[in-house]
């Protein structure tokens, strides 16, 4: 009618969402609480002795293929991790949730290899549904973990699922030239395990490792 002017109306909703999401893309998954640097009796682990993140490509975020970071994100199981703010909160719940390890979750994702600009990216550009294993990893890596917490990942005496999420962590973070040190020790250890879990074929961590230092393109 005559006299009226048409408003657009913002859908604040929507958009107050997806700003959030862009500002913090990674929800209430947030860095660890780091020792006070004035306070010489804080036991909690140094900012200083964070292992920072290799670019290996220009997709950053762990170097993980951009697809399934954008599905970890998106996905109710990575967002309730965000109230676990403790490197051990999160031991705990690889210990009692992680039963494989693969990117994708059986039967959800029908793998390809990347292929021309695609192909510096770590993992598959196709759809599915994310692992545990691999959820458990990205929020590790939102912790911003230091040196002495991935030794004590790969140490670790109760699940070789713990052992082996350590592993992954610094064959996607660790600079090249740093990673055979970190590897050395492990390429013969007897451990068994089996990667896809229940009913997979068995083997030990030392040939996972194996695996890990001499696979070009890891998933």
């Amino acid at each position: 009618a005559r006299g009226r002017r048409r408003v657009m109306v913002k859908n604040n909703y929507s958009s107050g969402r997806n700003d959030d999401r862009l500002q913090n893309p990674n929800g209430k998954n947030l860095p660890q609480a780091f020792a006070d640097v004035d306070d010489k009796d804080d036991k909690r682990e140094n900012l200083t002795d964070v292992l920072p993140c290799h670019p290996y490509s220009a997709v950053g975020n762990m170097n993980l293929n951009s697809m399934l970071i954008e599905n970890i994100r998106s996905h109710d199981y990575f967002k309730g991790l965000g109230e676990l703010s403790t490197f051990e909160e999160v031991v705990d719940q690889i210990y009692y949730d992680c039963t494989y390890i693969t990117p994708w979750r059986p039967g959800t994702h029908k793998a390809q290899r990347a292929a021309g600009m695609c192909s510096g990216l770590r993992g598959v550009s196709n759809a599915g549904v994310p692992s545990t294993a691999y959820m458990l990893l990205f929020k590790l890596y939102t912790l911003q973990l230091t040196r002495n917490q991935i030794l004590r990942l790969v140490t670790h005496k109760d699940s070789p699922y713990i052992r082996a999420i350590g592993l992954l962590y610094l064959r996607y973070v660790c600079e090249p030239k740093e990673l055979w040190g970190w590897y050395e020790p492990y390429v013969s250890d007897p451990e068994m395990w089996s990667q896809l879990g229940e009913g997979g074929e068995r083997s030990t961590l030392g040939s996972f490792v194996r695996r890990l230092c001499t696979e070009l393109e890891w998933y």
